[in-house]
């Protein structure tokens, strides 16, 4: 760490003497540092000047008149901006007065308020546009189920219808305890031959039947 004294070229003594040691290493970063010409402001004149009366310089009229008005208007400027500061300082203890902070809360909940109103409206009709067409789809859907329905069960009976009616025409060659004697006799009387040959162009070609072999014989 540096010390102090190389910082700004005083003596440690100097430092020690004006009893703020500790607050210029607490301060330092706001300490301003001035380079004097010959010696600290703060020391005595030296003994060999101690009764020596400076000469006053004289200063010409047009000068003097230029500084006086580079002063006024170096005060005039730095009242103005301490006038500046009051104000504002002022403005900033309004701010933050509680009446005034309630009031801005007040008001800015107010403004968050009229937007949010505004927004669930809009989000309530995007909903309710939204509802609509899926009650929409919905019910074309349904009636598209209910005629798809209706035609698969219309599919359904024509089959069902088909089925019986083939049934029906089966039932009359069924045997039956009526017909039984008529049907044996039939069966007697045409006997079906069921070994016969086809060739690959689809010709049938029937074989002698045993009861025919054993009546020649």
């Amino acid at each position: 760490m540096i010390r102090l004294s190389v910082q700004f070229g005083v003596n440690v003594l100097t430092v020690r003497n004006l009893n703020a040691y500790d607050h210029i290493i607490s301060n330092g970063p706001n300490i301003q540092c001035v380079r004097w010409k010959r010696k600290p402001i703060w020391l005595p004149p030296a003994k060999s000047k101690l009764f020596r009366v400076p000469k006053r310089k004289v200063i010409p009229t047009e000068e003097s008149i230029e500084l006086k008005r580079l002063h006024n208007n170096y005060r005039t400027y730095m009242k103005s901006l301490m006038t500046y500061f009051i104000e504002t300082e002022k403005e900033r203890e309004l701010c933050f007065d509680k009446l005034v902070v309630e009031k801005n809360a007040q008001k800015d909940f107010e403004i968050c308020s009229q937007i949010n109103d505004k927004w669930n409206k809009k989000v309530a009709m995007m909903r309710e546009k939204r509802l609509t067409q899926e009650r929409e789809d919905r019910r074309k859907e349904i009636l598209e189920k209910v005629q798809a329905k209706k035609e698969r069960d219309s599919k359904m009976l024509e089959k069902i219808d088909e089925e019986i009616r083939k049934a029906k025409e089966e039932a009359k060659t069924f045997i039956t305890p009526e017909n039984v004697d008529k049907a044996i006799v039939n069966a007697l009387e045409n006997i079906t031959e069921h070994n016969v040959a086809i060739d690959l162009k689809g010709n049938f070609y029937k074989t002698k039947s045993k009861v025919e072999s054993s009546n020649k014989l």
